[in-house]
C-alpha cells in the first residue's frame, strides 16, 4: 500500500488573536490541516459538505451596552435629588435624636453616602456599554465547515479579510473534489 503525500500547500490561514490564537489553518489539495502546539487535525475535503465564511456584528452586545448606557443616565440623574432628599431628611431627624430617631438619621447619611457615589458607578456602566458597543459593532468573521451530520466553527475578531480569501480557496478546492 502507497502512501501519498500531501502536496504543496495551497493556502494557509494563522490565528494571531483570539481563542485560536498560535494555530493555523494549511490547505493542500485534497485536505485541510488544523494545526496547534498540542493538536492536528486534518480533514480530507471529500469530507466537506460546504464551506461558509461570514462577517457579523454582534446586535446582542451593541443592545446590551446601550442598555448599560442608558442605566448609567438614570444613576446619574437620580443621584443628584436622592442624595439632597437623604440629607434634608437627616437633618430634619437628626435634632435631638435618640433611639428610633437616630438609628432613622444614621440610614438617611448611608442613602445620602450611597446616592453621592451613584455618579462613579454611572461613569464604570457608561465604560462598560461603550466597551460592548465597540466589541459588537467591531463583529467576528467565521469560516464555518459543514459535515454530513456536524460543522465546526472557526471565529476571528473583527473583519478578517484574510479568512476571506483563506475560505475562498478552501471553496475552489472543495469544488475540484471527486466524490
Amino acid at each position: 500500500m502507497a502512501i501519498s503525500e500531501a502536496g504543496a500547500a495551497v493556502a494557509r490561514f494563522d490565528f494571531n488573536r483570539g481563542e485560536m490564537r498560535g494555530t493555523s489553518m494549511t490547505l493542500y489539495a485534497n485536505c485541510l490541516v488544523h494545526r496547534g502546539d498540542f493538536h492536528l487535525e486534518t480533514v480530507p475535503l471529500a469530507a466537506l459538505a460546504s464551506v461558509r465564511v461570514a462577517f457579523e456584528r454582534d446586535f446582542h452586545r451593541i443592545a446590551w451596552g446601550g442598555v448599560l448606557i442608558f442605566v448609567a443616565l438614570v444613576l446619574f440623574a437620580v443621584s443628584g435629588p436622592l442624595a439632597a432628599v437623604a440629607s434634608t431628611a437627616a437633618g430634619e431627624v437628626a435634632t435631638g435624636a435618640t433611639g428610633v430617631a437616630a438609628a432613622l438619621s444614621s440610614l438617611f447619611r448611608v442613602v445620602e453616602a450611597v446616592a453621592r457615589a451613584l455618579p462613579f458607578f454611572a461613569l464604570l456602566a457608561t465604560l462598560g456599554g461603550g466597551a460592548l458597543i465597540a466589541l459588537g459593532w467591531l463583529g467576528a468573521t467565521a469560516l464555518t465547515l459543514s459535515f454530513a451530520r456536524d460543522e465546526r466553527v472557526y471565529v476571528v475578531r473583527g473583519r478578517d479579510t484574510r479568512l476571506l480569501d483563506f475560505a475562498e480557496a478552501l471553496a475552489e478546492r472543495l469544488m475540484l473534489v471527486r466524490r
